[in-house]
């Protein structure tokens, strides 16, 4: 399986980018990182941003991939749940996903119709930047479901 998660804004030296690469340098999935940034966007109000966002989103989908938006109104699943739904992706043949976590004002409209799933981590809002966090170690966690290793425990 091929897994991109296509996110805005970089870690820099944000804590959260330990926790990330923990989980990355565990998963047996290739998991890559693209990291997108709208430069000057300070004096944009936040539809411009999204707009704009949502245009270097695009530019850099692979038209291939089946897109998967994290945002806050999307279906939540329990892990064993994520789990099934990423091994039915590949049973069905889609091995290529890129999951899409927006700036902090979330993804624009553009975006969240062009994805073929919304999901949510919770009704918490979260930091973009620790959305992709949560998001490496659930990938990794359905990894280790899917394998019946220990690491999951209901």
């Amino acid at each position: 399986m091929r897994i991109v998660i296509l996110s805005i804004g970089k870690f820099e030296n944000s804590p959260h980018k330990a926790v990330f690469e923990n989980y990355l340098k565990r998963s047996k999935w290739k998991v890559e990182l693209k990291e997108i940034e709208l430069k000057n966007s300070n004096n944009l109000s936040e539809s411009e941003k999204k707009r704009d966002e949502a245009a270097l989103i695009l530019k850099t989908l692979k038209p291939s991939s089946k897109i998967i938006a994290c945002d806050e109104n999307g279906k939540q699943f329990k892990s064993r749940d994520f789990a099934k739904l990423l091994s039915g992706f590949a049973v069905q043949g889609d091995s290529d996903l890129t999951f899409v976590i927006g700036g902090s004002d979330g993804l624009g409209e553009e975006i969240l119709k062009k994805a073929a799933l919304k999901i949510s981590f919770g009704l918490a809002t979260l930091p973009h930047l620790m959305a992709r966090s949560i998001l490496v170690e659930q990938l990794y966690r359905a990894q280790t479901i899917i394998e019946g290793h220990p690491y999951h425990r209901d």
